[in-house]
């Protein structure tokens, strides 16, 4: 009697390997998402933790991140580490005392920090 597997017994690993790649494969881009979004929100919290530096040493708030020297050295290399890609966070100050971080990519949900708080605080 001749010992290994039988072309039945091959298939039926294959179609439960399928299935579960089919379950683990979307599982692991979510993950993937939701890892990108918390990056670009650090990202964020790191220019909004930089401005409320600034403020009390200028008496005001930068929008100016292609400047080096006024908000952190690197600044302006910043990236939102979407799929897409994307320039730097628009940075802009409705009036002196207030500043507003955006994530440049649009539509992807990784929200806003308007001078200090951020727009998904109690979302998460």
């Amino acid at each position: 009697m001749r010992r290994g597997f039988t072309l039945i017994e091959l298939m039926i690993v294959v179609v439960i390997i399928g299935v579960l790649s089919a379950i683990a494969i979307p599982k692991f881009q979510n993950v993937q998402d939701l890892a990108r979004q918390s990056a670009c929100r650090g990202n964020m919290r790191t220019l909004a933790t930089a401005e409320a530096i600034y403020f009390p040493l200028n008496s005001t708030f930068t929008d100016d991140i292609t400047n080096l020297d006024q908000i952190q050295e690197n600044a302006s290399l910043i990236r939102c580490p979407s799929k897409t890609g994307a320039g730097v966070y628009q940075l802009t100050i409705p009036q002196f005392d207030q500043y507003l971080v955006v994530c440049p990519v649009p539509d992807t949900g990784h929200g806003s920090i308007e001078s200090g708080v951020s727009s998904w605080q109690g979302a998460e």
